[in-house]
């Protein structure tokens, strides 16, 4: 299939689907990132990549740009990350990433980072780099022994 069928295809599904686009709290994106095992700072980091990236919403779809890509869901993962057989790819088809379980693009978006880190986002660049991110989740009830107990259980469930 053609990258404009694919394309089509996954609008199809978004525009089904878009009525019921979920905006994500910023304490939500929080907890699912620490039960990945992320730290509070980073933790912070990643909610304001969310915030900036698509304004919470689980349903985003970036229009096409110069070079025919897209970005996709929460955390708007371009889909040279998510195309089917692509190298770079994190192993989540495009349209796993506008879904309102986020799980999927958090660990897609966490395999970008350790190969490109956050400068893989024109939105982190231009709303979070030069920013003292923790105030995204000052709010949060992030406490360290929860963060902890999280933090374990995503060890636990990546060994399986």
């Amino acid at each position: 299939m053609s990258r404009s069928g694919v394309f089509l295809a996954a609008v199809l599904c978004i525009q089904i689907t878009v009525s019921y686009a979920k905006i994500m709290n910023p304490c939500d994106v929080a907890d699912v990132m620490i039960r990945l095992g992320q730290k509070k700072p980073i933790v912070a980091k990643w909610v304001c990549l969310a915030k900036f990236a698509s304004g919470f919403n689980t349903q985003a779809l970036s229009a096409e740009y110069k070079d025919g890509s897209h970005d996709f869901g929460l955390f708007q993962i371009n889909d040279k990350y998510c195309r089917l057989g692509s190298t770079n790819s994190c192993g989540v088809p495009c349209t796993e990433l506008v879904n309102d379980d986020i799980t999927p693009s958090a660990r897609c978006a966490l395999k970008v980072f350790e190969k490109e880190g956050f400068k893989a986002w024109p939105a982190w660049r231009n709303n979070c780099q030069a920013i003292d991110t923790s105030r995204f989740i000052v709010k949060c009830s992030l406490n360290s022994s929860s963060f902890l107990l999280w933090s374990q259980i995503a060890q636990i469930i990546e060994a399986y």
